[in-house]
């Protein structure tokens, strides 16, 4: 009997140990949440919520912000709310849920558009405050613009986004973090630019990146530059009725945030769409090239301290980046 009364004492004394911790843990949580509504919106995005609650109890971390706005720069969004679930055992290790629809709002130019879907979950894996894996997926993507009225500008069936650590356990100290990112776009549909049964897929690599805390400071773009970062496009590939686009290259930084790149471009079908939305059948081939007997158009751009270069013609000029 002794013995069974000791069991019974120790398992609510776990018990109530487990809970106290929960509690604690998911007050900082709540804390942490609530500290980003007085962020500054510009180094850091603020995210403000009507109504903000943590349940989840005993075995999980489950925030819940209903209201969500997020604010970046002059770019507002606004969702209907955001959740999020940590197991007990492994917090770093969030699934996250979003319903929607979001409208994003750019107080500069006074644009607003509005995206919606049915389906939208996100799992992101921490590793020592890095990001180990972060993947998205989406079903029934609509985008619009809503500046007046609803004006749809294209439709996806379903969509994904990875993004996955590569970075060597023996990389030296101060070079920054790869990630291969991956992208797919299903079942796309867009009027305004006459694309039907449309589909994307984009295998890249970003080398130099820097801590992930730092990727909204308005800085990032240099402190990328000063860690040698590159950005590799292994694979761009596009279809869609009548139309096929493929591209691979590279891109970087100077020190004075000046472009250079080199972007290899294989199209059938784009020139023309290009020129049916400008009006302007030169411009298309100076983009894509000429198409050849079999109806595909190649070229070459390239990009050397911010000069645009098709072939050895200089065309334009792009602006610092930071």
């Amino acid at each position: 009997m002794k013995r069974f009364v000791i069991l019974i004492v120790a398992v609510v004394a776990v018990s109530v140990l487990w809970m106290a911790g929960w509690f604690y843990i998911a007050g900082q949580v709540r804390a942490e949440i609530a500290a980003l509504a007085q962020a500054d919106g510009i180094v850091q995005p603020r995210l403000t919520c009507e109504s903000l609650d943590v349940g989840g109890a005993p075995f999980s971390f489950s925030p819940h912000c209903e209201g969500s706005q997020i604010t970046s720069g002059d770019i507002t969004i606004d969702l209907a709310d955001i959740r999020g679930t940590a197991l007990f055992y492994n917090p770093f290790h969030i699934q996250i849920l979003a319903t929607g629809p979001a409208r994003m709002t750019d107080a500069f130019t006074g644009a607003t558009q509005e995206l919606r879907w049915t389906n939208l979950h996100a799992s992101l894996r921490l590793d020592d405050g890095s990001i180990e894996r972060l993947s998205a997926v989406a079903d029934d993507l609509v985008y619009a613009d809503m500046l007046m009225g609803e004006n749809l500008i294209g439709t996806s069936g379903h969509a994904e986004l990875h993004l996955i650590d590569a970075t060597s356990p023996d990389a030296p100290a101060g070079s920054g973090r790869v990630y291969d990112a991956y992208a797919v776009f299903e079942d796309v549909d867009s009027q305004p630019y006459e694309i039907a049964n449309g589909r994307m897929s984009v295998d890249a690599q970003l080398t130099g990146l820097p801590d992930p805390a730092l990727w909204s400071d308005p800085q990032a773009l240099a402190f990328w530059q000063a860690l040698g970062g590159q950005l590799t496009l292994r694979a761009l590939e596009a279809t869609a009725d009548g139309l096929s686009l493929t591209a691979e290259g590279q891109a970087s930084l100077s020190d004075a945030g000046l472009v250079n790149a080199n972007l290899d471009v294989v199209s059938q079908g784009v020139a023309e769409r290009i020129e049916n939305l400008v009006g302007d059948p030169s411009l298309a081939e100076i983009i894509l090239g000429s198409p050849d007997q079999g109806g595909a158009s190649r070229q070459n751009l390239s990009v050397t301290n911010g000069t645009v270069t098709v072939g050895i013609l200089p065309v334009a000029a792009l602006p610092p980046l930071f």
